[in-house]
């Protein structure tokens, strides 16, 4: 499956440290496991690449709508998936597979709709054992998912959800091709304790990390492997409650921020965060769909671009 666009440090080195800044959070949903497609054999010997974000699913209380917002807005198409119970479908884009989507009832323990981050990983299980010792939660037990993996859903010592998976299939090696329109570039993780998250992450995915000071907005810190910057950690805007919980906040590559977020509203959606400026060559927005799972827009133009062209 083709993971997130992960950028290496001699093409973008501090990888927009400071995203979302602005984005106001609520509560931390209480995810509720999606039906999933029958039980897989053990995972291949393919290449794995640990730390690398490379998938993310949707919890939605409505797959319809859903699939004619993000058809609509980034182009995806969709290939539905038979499951016993539910619905699931599988997001493409140029006939190759992105995201996940999963239909559960809007109920008050399946929590709020959100995207979840798939991050690889070598040993799902041991995964697992290491969040609860680290102080974090296992939301799903370990499970075989056929045709994705083996995989299980986390929440870290902060309440940030998120799922690890090795890919049945091996993970995609990084290039350094620019994103298409529509493909996942980037993802941060926004928490009131920066710096303990990024011990957390380090010690579960084995991550190189690096913190940045912002006289404004506080430390961040830059999650690396394989020499390819992964995701950031952010602190949590000082204007939120005490106690709010962590959110990863996953960001999609178009063409215009502008003219997607604009579209997003025609299609039903609300912008959260208004398109600006970012650093290193970016503008990006907050936005959420109808059913109010938010996401991240990034137009991002490579400064190397016209050098490597001549």
């Amino acid at each position: 499956m083709p993971p997130f666009h992960s950028i290496s440090r001699k093409r973008l080195r501090h990888a927009s440290l400071f995203l979302a800044g602005s984005l106001c959070l609520g509560a931390a949903p209480a995810l509720q496991a999606a039906d999933a497609p029958a039980t897989a054999s053990a995972p291949s010997k393919a290449q794995l690449l640990p730390g690398k974000i490379v998938y993310a699913q949707l919890t939605t209380p409505d797959l319809k709508s859903a699939k004619a917002f993000y058809g609509s807005l980034l182009g995806w198409t969709f290939q539905d998936v038979p499951v016993s119970k539910g619905q699931y479908a599988q997001a493409l884009v140029n006939g190759a597979p992105v995201a996940g989507l999963v239909e559960l009832p809007r109920m008050a323990h399946h929590g709020d709709p959100l995207w979840l981050p798939f991050i690889s990983v070598s040993d799902v299980k041991a995964a697992a054992e290491a969040t609860k010792i680290w102080g974090g939660h296992i939301l799903f037990k370990p499970q075989m998912v056929e045709g994705r993996g083996h995989e299980t859903v986390l929440a870290d010592p902060q309440g940030g959800l998120f799922a690890a998976l090795h890919s049945s299939a091996g993970d995609e090696p990084d290039v350094e091709t620019p994103p298409a329109q529509g493909t996942w570039i980037w993802s941060a993780l926004l928490t009131n304790n920066p710096y303990a998250a990024a011990g957390f992450y380090q010690k579960l995915f084995g991550y190189t990390v690096e913190a940045v000071q912002d006289a404004t907005r506080g430390t961040a810190y830059l999650l690396e492997s394989q020499s390819f910057a992964r995701a950031t950690i952010n602190p949590l805007p000082a204007r939120l409650p005490e106690g709010a919980h962590a959110r990863w906040m996953n960001f999609v590559q178009v063409d215009s921020v502008d003219a997607a977020a604009k579209k997003a509203v025609t299609l039903g959606g609300t912008i959260l965060v208004q398109p600006h400026p970012d650093r290193q060559n970016t503008t990006i927005a907050i936005v959420a769909d109808p059913a109010g799972a938010a996401f991240g827009l990034m137009e991002w133009h490579d400064p190397n671009a016209s050098g490597d062209a001549k």
